[in-house]
């Protein structure tokens, strides 16, 4: 009879954090298609769809970030800031 493979806990973690980090990039390629299936009916320019595509999986900032004491005084905008 076969030996049962033991694994570690480092293998485990390990493991762990590579489903994570597949489970993010698939949801970002999922919000991505989804961007450019939106975008390919409603751009005139490539440069219009590769800005929407470019900023899909981005989020706005809520009302909880901008109250937040450890973000209530963060840069949002850094391009402003260029000007």
């Amino acid at each position: 009879m076969p030996q049962a493979v033991k694994i570690t806990p480092e293998e485990l973690l390990k493991l762990r954090d590579d489903c994570m980090e597949r489970l993010r990039e698939a949801k970002i390629h999922e919000l991505r298609n989804d961007a450019k299936l939106r975008a390919v009916n409603t751009t005139q320019t490539y440069d219009e769809f590769k800005d929407i595509v470019d900023a899909a999986h981005l989020q706005p900032v809520s009302k909880r970030d901008k109250m937040n004491a450890k973000t209530k005084s963060r840069l949002w905008n850094s391009a402003a800031r260029e000007e």
